[in-house]
């Protein structure tokens, strides 16, 4: 059936499709995404059900690794700040906030109309309580708040850092910021499949790997949510994904492969929403490993890949060769100041090669050195367009010499964090709080929990130090550009493409949008005819 698909796909015509970048609300309008009542675009309607089907189910709990992200995309939880689509900061359930003159301290006055699921009321204590917990079970965000202290009162939350700390707002956008009711968490519950938010919807059942329903939760602050309940269903299959969707099984999609967008938008019965993202596709080098170790090795590697046709070809047109870590539209993402990386030249990789001791010693067909085949283990998951880019590698390598292996796992943590691999293709969302410190410094940072491979440089780790503490933005772009540099001037990092993500939905669904950052799915506004 899938290569069935994948043919019909291919043997469609070609069609350009305008990326449509979709105008995210402000503070009063972004953020009241509901409806009053069961009036939806204006019309008086009966409430329906809505289901979402989605390719990689999540769970909930934000203070658990990344699962804060299922938390807002379903719609359950929300956090204090969100981004438009300018990567700009806006108020959601804070109504001001001011620095102190020593810039240590960020005083947030909380809207005072904000419930949790359990009938409790949203103020400063609850904030306090929920910051604290995240802080105490969630190293990166640890890392990226520095929070000395936090004091309530009333409606008012005061929270010092243990350094002057630019980004402590833009952190308190991130998904493992949304705030819970975290005296609710005693156990008696698992918070990474009930917890307890502020969104428009509560979960009702949650199977693990499989769906969540939810429900309208009637003390919403904006508002009574515009669905009658919504099933998110777990597709980990993307074919599967797109037959649910032309079946009518359900009512949006995401996470569907590439190939089917030109299926999806010549289809009167739906609409593509589609928009420009800050997920790039990358490949991190296991530095400790014997050929990855050599410089000249990996500009060889980085020399083979063709980006320009992983993002026409693999992904459909919806990829932005780069050669950044972060988007063209961003001045720290300019690809002309990455002058150190080389561009795609395989016969330049295989000269290269070969003047550093590369030899196919035996004839067949592949390199050795010192006595020693070349050999690299290739490591993915399935996101879209990961798996393909590293087949594509693989080829790539072995078109120059270089035997190479691949292989897809459901999860790659574990073989991340045991440094089991030579080469990982990885899809990150690069500025995730619309600046560009909390990836440069999680990835790059010495011993940092996403830097897998075991990259560390002094000049660097210095340079990111000074990023923590600068709040002028140009200067803040400029040090980020010149870590930039530093990282792929050696081919320690490879940046491949940028990616724009889309949604499919039926004609006549509302309030579910692609996001430029990726965050925000179902709101009290999604709803079908």
């Amino acid at each position: 059936m899938k290569r069935t698909l994948t043919l019909l796909f291919l043997l469609l015509l070609t069609l350009s499709l305008l990326a449509s970048c979709r105008t995210t609300e402000k503070l009063e309008s972004a953020n009241d995404t509901s409806v009053s009542g069961s009036q939806i675009n204006g019309t008086s309607t009966e409430r329906q059900d809505f289901i979402f089907g989605v390719y990689n189910f999540s769970k909930l709990d934000p203070a658990d690794n990344y699962n804060g992200w299922g938390t807002i995309r379903y719609g359950i939880g929300e956090t204090l700040f969100n981004l438009d689509e300018h990567l700009e900061i806006v108020p959601v359930l804070v109504t001001d906030y001011a620095l102190s003159g020593d810039k240590k301290t960020w005083t947030l006055q909380l809207r005072d109309d904000v419930k949790f699921h359990n009938g409790q009321g949203m103020d400063g204590l609850a904030v306090k309580a929920s910051l604290e917990r995240l802080v105490a079970r969630h190293e990166r965000a640890a890392a990226d708040l520095k929070i000395a202290t936090i004091s309530a009162d009333g409606f008012s939350v005061a929270i010092t850092t243990t350094e002057p700390n630019p980004t402590l707002l833009n952190s308190l956008c991130d998904p493992y910021a949304c705030i819970i009711d975290a005296t609710a968490d005693d156990g008696s519950v698992d918070f990474n499949q009930y917890p307890v938010g502020t969104g428009p919807y509560i979960v009702q059942t949650y199977k693990e790997d499989v769906s969540a329903t939810l429900e309208p939760f009637a003390d919403y602050w904006g508002g009574m949510p515009a669905s009658k309940s919504v099933i998110v269903k777990s597709i980990s299959d993307v074919d599967t994904l797109a037959l649910a969707m032309q079946n009518g099984e359900i009512d949006a999609a995401y996470g569907l492969s590439y190939d089917t967008l030109d299926l999806f938008s010549q289809d009167d019965r739906f609409k593509v929403s589609q928009a420009p993202t800050t997920r790039v596709y990358m490949l991190y080098f296991n530095l400790e490993q014997d050929f990855m170790a050599d410089e000249n090795f990996r500009r060889a590697v980085c020399m083979a890949v063709d980006k320009e046709s992983y993002g026409s070809v693999l992904l459909n047109g919806a990829g932005t060769a780069t050669k950044s870590a972060f988007p063209a539209a961003l001045s720290y993402g300019d690809d002309s100041n990455m002058t150190a990386v080389p561009d795609y030249d395989p016969e330049g990789a295989r000269i290269l090669l070969a003047e550093n001791g590369y030899t196919d010693t035996d004839g067949d067909g592949f390199l050795d050195k010192d006595g020693k085949k070349v050999s690299l283990d290739i490591v993915t998951y399935g996101r879209t367009g990961l798996p393909q880019s590293a087949q594509a590698l693989q080829s790539a390598l072995q078109d120059i010499g270089i035997a190479a292996s691949y292989e897809q796992f459901e999860s790659i943590d574990t073989v991340l964090k045991a440094g089991d691999f030579d080469i990982c293709a990885y899809a990150y969302v690069t500025t995730p709080t619309g600046d560009p410190l909390s990836y440069l410094s999680f990835t790059t940072g010495t011993g940092k929990g996403a830097n897998y491979g075991k990259y560390s440089n002094p000049q660097v780790d210095a340079l990111l130090h000074e990023l923590s503490l600068e709040f002028d933005r140009e200067k803040r772009a400029n040090l980020a550009t010149e870590i930039q540099q530093i990282v792929t001037s050696d081919c320690s990092y490879s940046y491949l493409f940028h990616l724009n993500m889309f949604m499919v939905t039926k004609k006549g669904v509302t309030g579910i949008e692609q996001s430029p950052v990726d965050y925000y799915q179902i709101t009290a506004r999604t709803a079908r005819e």
